[in-house]
């Protein structure tokens, strides 16, 4: 795990674009060694918070400090960091070798240093038998290894990535995601990753920030933020959710068995008729609640099949999508309430058709409550 050890923090930073509010008064801590990333949808805020890290934008209020030192009206030149953009920015006509030397000449180290110094940053990313080939040469993955290399010969404290995967095709995608965790790893240095792929922030960040509007909506491991959402944003942007709203019609004592100090409620759900879930304590009947339904946690029995589940809802599957391993399901409920449904796929259990009657069923403490 990650040093508690503050590599960034961002204290009540505010920027504006004219009247647009782009980053609104973000306070934010990053850890040394941490990977962490900044994922939300185009306008969210975070790429413009990368370069206030970085120092092409600077804050109209707040502080950014980096290792403890305020470096919010520092030029870049002069910050302990360095980025990584998304087209990799290359020179053409330079070899890879000389790609990655670039930044350390123009610091007039000599030539012996900028020669090993870019010798280890290609071996670092596994390129040095492709040193003398040119941009143009290489693949999407290995263009961007290099930009990685000229970024880390510099020794910064703290890496920005600005989505560096998303010129890639999706299979490339998936290897560079793998490359990225271990090189991290062997560096030991931070990275702050932006990203609107919400897949890529879960696969690779230790801790991810959800931007909206400027503001962060969550902020956790990926587990927390997936298991958990703060919020139906954050519910609905990262993965796939069933978001049931309800009045809630009874709550019962506080049980020793419950999670934290969650009482078990009784809610009706239009659509889905009366169902139960665990909420926070003081939640009184007559309130309205949202809740969060992943689809992986919805399980499909034959219509009439007994079950030791809390929640039943008789359906109709509507729709059949197989993946390879995993099957997706529209089902569509006696009340007319579609639901999303992923299961494993079985070879046992084969695939259900359109048309079939099921029983869709799921556990109290699979549909967790979150703000509106």
């Amino acid at each position: 795990m990650p040093s508690p050890a503050p590599s960034v923090e961002l204290k009540g930073v505010l920027k504006r674009f004219g009247q647009t509010t782009a980053v609104d008064r973000v306070d934010l801590t990053i850890g040394d060694g941490e990977f962490f990333a900044l994922l939300g949808p185009s306008g969210c805020g975070k790429t413009t918070l990368l370069r206030m890290i970085a120092g092409f934008e600077f804050p109209d209020e707040g502080e950014v400090l980096v290792e403890g030192r305020d470096v919010a009206r520092v030029p870049p030149n002069e910050r302990p960091v360095n980025m990584v953009f998304q087209h990799y920015a290359l020179f053409p006509h330079m070899t890879v070798k000389d790609n990655v030397a670039f930044g350390l000449r123009m610091k007039r180290l000599s030539e012996d240093q900028v020669q090993e110094r870019a010798a280890e940053g290609l071996r670092t990313v596994r390129l040095d038998a492709l040193a003398g080939r040119y941009p143009h040469q290489l693949s999407g993955g290995q263009q961007q290894r290099v930009a990685l290399a000229r970024a880390l010969v510099n020794e910064p404290e703290v890496l920005l990535l600005d989505e560096p995967l998303a010129a890639l095709d999706e299979r490339l995608r998936q290897d560079m995601r793998v490359e990225l965790k271990a090189l991290q790893a062997k560096v030991g240095i931070s990275f702050v990753f932006v990203t609107h792929d919400q897949e890529e922030a879960l696969a690779l960040a230790d801790r991810i920030a959800v931007m909206r509007g400027g503001r962060i909506e969550q902020i956790g491991t990926p587990q927390e933020v997936y298991e958990n959402p703060a919020s139906r944003f954050v519910a609905d942007f990262v993965g796939v959710s069933n978001l049931l709203v309800g009045k809630v019609a009874e709550v019962e004592p506080l049980l020793v068995s419950a999670p934290g100090t969650a009482r078990r409620a009784v809610i009706d759900v239009p659509e889905l008729g009366r169902m139960t879930a665990y909420l926070a304590e003081g939640v009184r009947p007559g309130e309205e609640t949202t809740l969060c339904l992943r689809p992986e946690r919805i399980h499909i029995a034959s219509d009439g099949v007994e079950n030791e589940l809390e929640n039943r809802v008789p359906g109709l599957v509507e729709s059949t999508v197989f993946l390879g391993g995993e099957v997706r399901y529209r089902v569509r409920t006696a009340g007319g309430r579609a639901l999303e449904v992923h299961e494993q796929s079985s070879p046992l259990r084969g695939v259900r058709r359109p048309g079939e009657r099921v029983l869709v069923q799921w556990r109290d403490e699979d549909a967790r409550p979150v703000r509106p």
